[in-house]
């Protein structure tokens, strides 16, 4: 029998909710190793694509190497710019690239303002996830920084994070990375490189992006 252009659409419709959870599913996972990949160059770690993994059993969303990643977004509201738009991402690693973003002029700011946030974003995770947290590597990607950040004159006051449970918390703020804590079972890289503002991907333009093969 032969579906009518009426039925064919009621169908359409019916199908399309699950359509978008399976596209905004899809894109979760592509977003989760771009935010992974992206940490990796802002510290300066040589890695192969195919040691980016996702998805992964809950709650770890991507893991690497040793590394259990589980992330978390911190929007910069006050900004008002989505991670998605890329175009955004191009013009502000131009911008930066010529001495600063012309909306954010080259004032440097200061990483230490963010942990509280980091802190907060973290906090129903780790009362959510409890013992589990000691095995995972949390991943703060703050969204909208695009400014220039001064290394921390001191050390960041991370015992509330430690006091969360987190095996480790980085931060990235691109084009910058950091991480805050590592703990003694931690991987190597991550504790090898607690407490460094990084910045060493130069191209804004990539630092998200899949190396093509």
């Amino acid at each position: 029998m032969a579906v009518t252009e009426a039925e064919d659409r009621a169908t359409w419709r019916e199908d399309r909710p699950t359509t978008r959870l399976l596209l905004a599913h899809r894109m979760k996972l592509a977003r989760d190793r771009a935010v992974v990949r992206a940490l990796l160059r802002a510290l300066g770690v040589a890695f192969a694509e195919a040691e980016i993994v996702a998805p992964v059993a809950a709650p770890i969303d991507v893991r690497f190497r040793q590394a259990h990643f589980h992330l978390r977004d911190l929007f910069d509201h006050q900004r008002g710019r989505d991670w998605q738009e890329k175009e955004t991402w191009v013009h502000q690693a131009r911008a930066l690239a010529a001495g600063g973003d012309p909306r954010s002029p080259a004032v440097e700011g200061d990483l230490a303002g963010v942990v509280p946030h980091v802190t907060a974003a973290l906090a129903a995770q780790a009362a959510w996830y409890g013992t589990r947290c000691v095995g995972l590597d949390a991943l703060v990607s703050v969204d909208g920084c695009w400014r220039l950040l001064a290394p921390p004159a001191q050390a960041p006051e991370v015992e509330a994070l430690t006091l969360q449970g987190w095996r480790s918390v980085s931060v990235l703020c691109p084009p910058y990375g950091m991480v805050l804590y590592a703990a003694s079972g931690a991987p190597v890289f991550l504790r090898m490189m607690t407490g460094k503002l990084l910045r060493q991907w130069d191209n804004m333009d990539t630092l998200f992006e899949r190396v093509k093969s």
